[in-house]
């Protein structure tokens, strides 16, 4: 089971959660997508791991501040490789290209990121929810039989989440895991990590 007992912050201290998921659901050589990669963490995590990795990023700033990352944890002897592509969710499948598509052994959905990707940094329980079905769709498009996607949400937001996994009939439940009280949110943080089911619909 992976722990969230250093995590402190929601959104920025959620990376041990997600270096320890690299480890667990992927292998050397294997993809990892990461639908909103700010600053490029989570990248030079794939990087340091020998996997290779595809990060999205409406921020323009943000994407140039992760590809440098990338290329430091190459120059610091990273086996991996990364790349970083601009622009918005929707359009991701576009994005990456036809030979990253169904290819994924991880995607990365962080509810308050993804948020970032549409217009407004900030956004109702309502556009959430809409901005995270197409995660899922986006998601369903990357993930190769078998795959995992690890999404992070407020608790509050859960249980309709649930509702849009379960609609999801191709992902089923592998772990669920609950932190309280963590950074600006006032609240809980879930985390789940779906599986994606053995063949695609």
């Amino acid at each position: 089971m992976i722990s969230l007992r250093d995590i402190a912050e929601f959104g920025v201290s959620t990376q041990p959660l997600t270096t320890a998921a690299i480890t667990r659901y992927t292998k050397p050589g294997d993809l990892i997508v990461d639908l909103s990669c700010g600053d490029g963490r989570t990248l030079v995590e794939a990087v340091r791991a020998d996997r290779l990795a595809i990060g999205v990023e409406r921020n323009r700033r943000l994407a140039e501040t992760a590809r440098e990352a990338v290329v430091q944890a190459t120059a610091h002897g990273g086996p991996g490789f990364a790349a970083v592509v601009v622009g918005e969710l929707a359009d991701v499948p576009k994005l990456v290209g036809p030979d990253s598509l169904r290819k994924a052994a991880l995607v990365l959905v962080d509810t308050a990121r993804v948020g970032v990707l549409g217009k407004h940094a900030r956004v109702d329980a309502v556009e959430a929810l809409g901005r995270f079905a197409t995660a899922f769709e986006v998601g369903c498009a990357l993930l190769r039989p078998g795959g995992h996607v690890l999404v992070s949400a407020r608790s509050d937001l859960f249980d309709e989440i649930n509702t849009v996994i379960g609609a999801a009939s191709t992902f089923d439940r592998a772990e669920e895991l609950c932190a309280p009280g963590l950074g600006a949110i006032h609240g809980k943080v879930s985390v789940a990590v779906m599986r994606y089911a053995a063949t695609h619909a």
